[in-house]
């Protein structure tokens, strides 16, 4: 199930519910996004063509990505004094796979 929720209310403007069969992020391929629009995701969206999609939409991501992703971190901003406690760091990195760079043509990813 994806649900999309306005921020301003907190209120479901749009739900896709799909088979046991559909792997997540396959489902999220059809979720309206607008640019602005923020997307907090778990390790099964490690989908870098999806990504990419998201990015240039101007659709802003946070993914926790697989233990295995090859990356070179690129430069590390400053958290907030007011950061949530379960926030550590906030990074953009550079992709190292060749694989993944392809699919996400951009080298970096926020």
């Amino acid at each position: 199930m994806h649900t999309l929720l306005d921020y301003d209310g907190n209120l479901p403007v749009y739900l896709n519910i799909t088979n046991g069969k559909t792997p997540d992020n396959k489902g999220a391929y059809d979720v309206p996004l607008h640019k602005g629009s923020v997307i907090v995701a778990d390790r099964f969206y490690n989908d870098f063509h999806l990504l990419k999609v998201w990015d240039s939409k101007g659709v802003f991501f946070v993914i926790r990505h697989k233990d295995n992703l090859q990356y070179h971190v690129t430069k590390e901003n400053v958290l907030p004094q007011t950061k949530h406690p379960h926030l550590l760091k906030d990074e953009i990195i550079e992709l190292k796979n060749h694989n993944s760079k392809d699919k996400y043509q951009n080298n970096y990813a926020e």
